[in-house]
């Protein structure tokens, strides 16, 4: 792509863009065998399209509503455009037994005091927190932020810092962020 006038985007590999002297900008995205192409200037994504026909067997589906187990909302009137992971969001509920859990209204609450002294300091608790899934948890959480909840990027920054040795207040708040979703 990147012979053909694309630039390689510095924060993602699989995002290439390129912008037109008319000002219109096309993003291409890659991921495995996946292609989405945005930009509002139909010509271009015709031009784009035409060219990786040639070069590739692929199959044109038309204007998507999904990608990566995202939903897409195109809001043309107000110039927006929405992703929902609600599907992955219930999956990762489901994984960790938080599906039926009380929603809270906060990505964390003000009352959570966190420290490393609060890590695991007997026997008891090592062995406690050894049956947590507690990387896992966090890992699935930071996946969806990245993706499309950005809203909890603070409450992730804070939880993550503990991924060594979290103790049982940690976990309450892991707990907590799963309830926000």
């Amino acid at each position: 792509m990147v012979g053909n006038g694309y630039c390689r985007s510095e924060f993602d590999s699989c995002v290439y863009h390129r912008k037109f002297s008319d000002g219109s900008i096309i993003y291409l995205l890659l991921y495995v065998d996946d292609m989405l192409i945005a930009s509002r200037n139909m010509l271009e994504i015709r031009k784009l399209k035409a060219q990786l026909s040639g070069e590739f067997e692929m199959k044109d589906l038309g204007a998507t509503n999904k990608i990566l187990g995202m939903k897409i909302h195109r809001d043309r009137e107000a110039d927006r455009l929405y992703l929902n992971e609600k599907r992955y969001i219930e999956k990762v509920l489901k994984r960790f037994a938080m599906q039926d859990s009380k929603p809270v209204s906060t990505p964390l609450a003000v009352y959570f005091r966190f420290s490393t002294n609060l890590s695991p300091q007997t026997e008891e608790e090592v062995e406690y927190m050894s049956r947590v899934p507690y990387a896992s948890v966090v890992g699935s959480i930071m996946y969806a932020m990245v993706c499309a909840r950005p809203n909890i990027s603070q409450a992730i920054s804070v939880v993550r810092r503990y991924m060594d040795k979290p103790g049982k207040v940690h976990w309450q708040a892991v707990k907590w962020i799963l309830r926000y979703l």
